[in-house]
């Protein structure tokens, strides 16, 4: 498995945070940041074959999932969303579990 594939996500939420960000959209929340953080962090660790790195990356995932079934008038709904990032995050861990054994 490539080593870039663990970084998807963060690229893909920290794109999608400077878009609103640049436009002037709103304020980014204390806890996107923490995401990211975390999204960042697990492909770090994931990176150096440490398995467990990939549960630093299903947090954010649960917390995306949990806040999708909050309502609060949004336009998408976040929970397909938290539950594909969190499958990824199982299989990421998964191969990086079986290639070190």
């Amino acid at each position: 498995m490539r080593k870039t594939v663990f970084y998807i996500p963060a690229i893909i939420f920290a794109i999608l945070y400077g878009v609103v960000k640049i436009n002037n959209v709103g304020a980014i929340s204390p806890y996107g940041i923490v995401c990211l953080a975390l999204f960042f962090s697990s492909g770090f660790i994931l990176n150096m074959n440490i398995f467990w790195g990939s549960l630093l990356g299903a947090l954010p995932a649960i917390y995306i999932i949990y806040m999708g079934t909050q309502e609060r008038g949004q336009i998408i709904n976040e929970t397909p969303i938290g539950i594909v990032v969190l499958i990824f995050y199982i299989i990421c861990g998964y191969f990086v579990y079986i290639n070190n054994k």
